[in-house]
């Protein structure tokens, strides 16, 4: 049986059913549900404060700090740098001719536009410029500890905190530091090696790495050795081949010299050129016309990845137009051609390098070129592979990078080290390049299968932040504790790369630091075009991620029913358009006077609908 209870009668009289209407009209909400539950008084889109611990002050870091001060809120940033100053790659790689390969007019942030000196432009110049943004916005007072070396990361999952060991490389005192979020923005070229040649530190002459070069030490005159024919390598051979008394180089294994990036717009034969007068001042009186000149280079660019495919004919076209020209520039040497030319692989295999001049000076009067390896290094010189002794002043290891992809220290999430994680012979496997599944709240700049090959790193390192920010606001409002990329999908992400680049030059028998050095190294690089990585990280995919929130509800950041925007100074009819002429989101000074004009108070009764 159904029991119907009649409502309590207004008209009752007081003290009777009145008051109780009134009780139930006014009773407060109870505090908790039964199960202990309390809603948070607060307005959903709160954002509670989070930190988070950069590694590297490179340009990744720059844009980091300068974006999240223009977009983000509640966020303790810090930052830890192991040299002397910001700059990364450009403050400590300053051997002779080093250039960015990049045309440097798109190698600067959207947000930072220069007049460049030169079309690929020197570290100097690149490093000054990164310089410049820190001294601007005073990075360094603000967020950057330099001298500092990272030397433990281990997650805390009860508290959802990395915890970290850092030293300071002045005092040598290890402390403590914690944050919710690790970023990694030391960027892949940053720990130079020594090549492995009998006898190298028993040479008694001038001993130098490309990435830790004696600016002013003067090579006029000498008899100097370069080892190793990497990017590095080749722009210091073209470089100093006119000043030295005598060069020797060796070139151990065949090896693409293309143009570099973007050669429509370079000098002649690909050279690179400083800007006249009349051009630097016509594009600073024009910036429509810069923004053109720089989206018609980046287009350039991004036709590029065409001639990567194996079997494409812009692959055919490159290797053919490669091929003469070497030859050209080699003066057809029989040795030479026969030893440099590569027959198994097409250009884009390895990175081109802006290297005007390199072939030219290997057949130049002054140049030895080997093809075969280095006997041993001696006190005085070196012995070369068939036992001749020669005597030399300096020694230049142009041997570049370990870019196996470890770091250098213990990095522990879940028990597990990345070392061993990544150590394995199965490889490195990440999530889209920014994540490492299975590591909570943890994101790299251009980590295992990140477009390393595919042009100018500015607009990716734009792109790569707001992914990081998309991420770090939603653990913010929707009080997350923990974002892990699911290992399933960053294997079944892998398969797909993996099968994908069998089909590009990435996966030819060259020699590539894309590749740990290795002719048939794991090719940890993106499976498409810039454009194709630039779209898929344009919005995370939280389906590919476990979340954990710190709340057993994970509505609890609904809150107390009203949203931050009602509160905060925003326009709360956003949804309708913007008044703003700035296009600002604010809430508008409404035009009062409207009411006289179209209030239907101002009309008279003829006006009036009356019984609908």
């Amino acid at each position: 049986m159904v029991i119907h209870l009649e409502p309590k009668s207004l008209y009752a009289t007081r003290g009777n059913d009145a008051d109780e209407n009134v009780r139930v009209r006014d009773q407060l909400a109870p505090e908790t549900d039964q199960y202990g539950y309390r809603i948070r008084e607060q307005p959903m889109g709160t954002k509670r404060k989070i930190k988070v611990i950069l590694m590297g002050a490179g340009a990744s870091s720059l844009n980091f700090f300068k974006k999240a001060e223009e977009d983000m809120e509640e966020l303790e940033m810090v930052c830890y740098e192991k040299n002397r100053d910001i700059g990364g790659t450009w403050l400590e790689n300053r051997y002779p001719g080093c250039a960015c390969d990049i045309p440097s007019v798109n190698y600067q942030f959207s947000w930072k536009i220069k007049l460049w000196s030169h079309y690929y432009s020197y570290a100097p110049e690149i490093w000054e410029y990164l310089k410049s943004i820190e001294r601007e916005n005073d990075f360094i007072q603000k967020y950057i500890k330099l001298r500092h070396q990272i030397e433990h990361v281990e997650w805390d999952d009860e508290a959802g905190l990395w915890r970290l060991k850092v030293r300071s490389l002045v005092t040598d005192e290890v402390f403590d530091d914690s944050a919710e979020f690790f970023v990694n923005a030391g960027g892949v070229l940053n720990n130079w090696k020594w090549p492995d040649i009998p006898g190298l530190k028993t040479f008694k002459g001038k001993l130098m790495h490309s990435a830790h070069y004696e600016e002013d030490y003067d090579l006029a005159n000498k008899r100097v050795a370069v080892i190793g024919a990497g990017s590095s390598g080749v722009q210091i051979v073209a470089a100093i081949q006119r000043k030295v008394h005598h060069l020797y180089h060796w070139v151990r294994s065949p090896i693409w010299i293309t143009a570099g990036f973007a050669q429509t717009w370079a000098g002649k034969n690909g050279a690179n050129f400083r800007y006249s007068e009349g051009q630097l001042k016509f594009l600073q009186d024009n910036p429509k016309k810069y923004i053109e000149y720089r989206k018609q280079i980046e287009n350039e660019l991004n036709q590029r990845f065409k001639f990567i495919m194996k079997g494409s004919e812009a692959a055919r076209v490159a290797r053919e137009y490669a091929d003469t020209e070497m030859r050209k520039k080699l003066n057809n040497n029989p040795r030479l051609i026969e030893k440099m030319i590569p027959k198994n692989f097409n250009p884009g295999c390895r990175r081109p390098t802006p290297a005007p001049g390199y072939l030219e000076a290997l057949v130049s009067h002054n140049t030895t070129t080997f093809t075969d390896p280095i006997g041993c290094i001696t006190e005085t010189g070196f012995i070369d592979h068939e036992g001749n002794a020669h005597d030399i002043d300096v020694i230049l290891c142009a041997t570049g990078f370990d870019t196996s992809w470890l770091p250098r220290f213990s990095f522990i999430a879940n028990g597990t080290d990345l070392r061993t994680f990544w150590g394995g012979e199965s490889g490195v496997t990440s999530y889209l390049s920014v994540g490492i599944p299975t590591f909570p709240n943890t994101f790299s700049f251009c980590g295992p299968y990140g477009p390393l090959g595919h042009g100018s790193f500015m607009p990716l390192i734009e792109q790569w932040t707001r992914y990081i920010f998309a991420c770090i606001t939603k653990c913010q409002v929707e009080d997350i504790k923990s974002l892990t990329p699911r290992m399933d999908a960053a294997r079944q992400f892998r398969q797909h790369a993996d099968l994908f680049l069998q089909r590009t030059a990435w996966t030819s028998p060259c020699r590539s630091w894309f590749k740990q050095g290795k002719t048939d190294g794991q090719a940890a690089i993106w499976p498409g075009s810039r454009l194709h990585f630039l779209k898929i990280i344009e919005t995370p995919r939280y389906e590919d991620y476990e979340i954990v929130y710190r709340n057993e509800n994970m509505f609890a950041f609904l809150g107390n029913g009203f949203e931050t925007r009602e509160f905060d100074g925003r326009d709360i009819t956003n949804y309708l358009g913007c008044l703003d002429d700035d296009g600002r989101d604010v809430q508008p000074d409404y035009d009062k006077s409207l009411l006289d004009v179209l209030g239907g108070f101002t009309l008279d009764e003829s006006y009036v609908v009356r019984g609908g």
